[in-house]
């Protein structure tokens, strides 16, 4: 959803918003970077896709969205297979949110997401996954201080 709200400017209500392309423009300022297993990495070239079929979305900021994706160095693509989620921690976690936590489980980063539910569950169970979910804001935060 980072790069949806990224491309139209919005957030979850559909306020108008540019956290996200903040975000999105200091990871690709600064040295840091995104890491997706295949599945992540197909799920984000689907949405890039999507969006650029839409003559609205089709703007600088798209175009330096395509870059990023495509730009080694930014957008690590994780071959190794996800490991299975703990069983203490599947039922918490929204289905259709699997794969994320998944791949997420690979190399522990940071997960940056607008679906607060997603985020309380993984958060709920940062013990057992090893993992912290934080918001948009709370990301671009953390970029600005780097």
């Amino acid at each position: 959803m980072v790069l949806l709200f990224a491309i139209t400017e919005q957030k979850a209500g559909g306020e108008r918003d540019d956290t996200c392309i903040n975000l999105i423009q200091l990871i690709g300022q600064n040295c840091h970077r995104v890491i997706v297993d295949m599945t992540m990495r197909e799920k984000y070239l689907g949405r890039l896709a999507e969006l650029f079929s839409r003559p609205q979305y089709q703007s600088p900021t798209a175009l330096f969205l395509t870059d990023f994706v495509y730009n080694s160095a930014k957008f690590i693509i994780e071959v190794s297979e996800p490991p299975e989620i703990p069983a203490v921690a599947i039922k918490d976690i929204p289905k259709e949110d699997h794969y994320v936590v998944r791949a997420a489980l690979i190399s522990h980063p940071l997960i940056v997401t607008d679906e607060e539910k997603l985020r309380n569950r993984i958060n709920l169970h940062r013990d057992v996954l090893g993992l912290t979910a934080i918001s948009p804001s709370d990301a671009l935060r953390l970029a600005e201080d780097s």
